[in-house]
């Protein structure tokens, strides 16, 4: 009974949230000298039509692996913000394989661009793993700044090694067919199979967190170290794991941007995936089935924003940015205002 009253709280507070988010968005089109027909445009075309609906679950799709990222550091007690390097490599992988094995038939280059993505993901997950267990760096320190020494280097490939000689853009060759999802459900839009790997992944990272002892030694680490230590846990070997899994789930990204959509890698493809994920999984709480719900409401706001500019002549996409800072804001301010209570 707790727990669901705990939920329903949650749920009121994000309605609430959601309420003062569009009396915002109300209050600015009125500044800015807009009328409310742009505002109903926007919405009709982000959720009540086939198009919007479909790039809406498109922005969703890498949100739903940035946050299962963060989230399940977030259950072992550490702070995963390198989701964006870790991401970044992802992508160039799937690229550097499509470069090197051309002529794979899709039954074999798709999986192994996924697994690929992944364990690129993953060692560059592990960098920050390995200075937090072995030397006892923060990690928040360690994955900010790699993700500037993966931007670095993404870029330089992408310029330079990968770099499609018939296009002036800073962007790579399209790759072959095999290596390419086909959109699926929504003709024209690019939503594509990975949203389905990506809702099944955090089926997956439920049943991991909170059906496996594994699992259960990652949140008891979280909760109290000193008592997973007791336990018989490693805590040097468990960080590791984690830092491991967390950047595989980011690198998957790139199944969703490069495979779906460009067939391609494009400088600065990611608009901030992997720190919008930190918004999401705190959004739900870290729990894997609520970040697939927080996900869609934060790619919905990505593409009610793109319409919204659309329709209007003085309102640009980052009010996106906006809504999501205010969303939180309320959110976190009840979590604040409770354990004031409890003082």
């Amino acid at each position: 009974m707790d727990d669901w009253s705990k939920d329903v709280k949650q749920l009121l507070s994000v309605t609430l949230a959601l309420l003062v988010s569009l009396i915002l968005v109300v209050l600015l089109l009125f500044l800015m000298g807009e009328d409310l027909t742009s505002l109903t445009e926007a919405l009709k075309y982000t959720f009540f039509n086939r198009f919007g609906l479909g790039y809406t679950l498109f922005y969703t799709t890498p949100l739903i692996f940035t946050g299962l990222s963060v989230a399940l550091c977030f259950h072992a007690g550490l702070f995963n913000i390198g989701a964006e390097g870790q991401l970044l490599w992802g992508a160039l992988s799937v690229v550097a394989l499509a470069k090197a094995f051309p002529n794979l038939p899709a039954g074999l280059a798709l999986p192994l661009a996924f697994s690929v993505s992944a364990i690129a993901g993953g060692i560059w997950g592990f960098l920050p793993g390995y200075f937090k267990a072995r030397r006892g760096t923060h990690e928040v320190i360690t994955t900010i700044l790699l993700n500037f020494i993966a931007l670095s280097c993404v870029n330089y490939f992408i310029l330079y090694p990968f770099k499609n000689p018939e296009s002036q853009s800073a962007e790579t060759s399209v790759m072959p067919a095999g290596y390419q999802l086909h959109t699926l459900w929504f003709p024209t839009t690019p939503v594509n199979a990975s949203l389905a790997v990506a809702i099944a992944i955090a089926l997956a990272v439920y049943v991991f967190l909170f059906r496996t002892s594994f699992g259960f030694e990652l949140r008891t680490m979280g909760q109290s170290p000193r008592a997973a230590v007791f336990s018989g846990v490693s805590l040097q070997k468990r960080t590791l794991a984690v830092f491991v899994m967390s950047g595989a789930l980011a690198g998957l990204v790139a199944t969703n941007d490069i495979l779906g959509n460009e067939h391609k890698l494009i400088e600065g493809f990611s608009p901030g995936y992997g720190f919008t994920g930190i918004a999401v999984a705190l959004l739900a709480r870290n729990h894997p089935i609520g970040i697939i719900f927080s996900s869609f409401l934060f790619g919905s706001l990505q593409n009610f924003s793109r319409e919204l500019e659309f329709f209007t002549q003085n309102i640009s996409k980052d009010v996106s940015l906006i809504v999501q800072a205010v969303i939180i804001i309320l959110v976190s301010t009840r979590d604040f205002w409770q354990r004031k209570k409890q003082i």
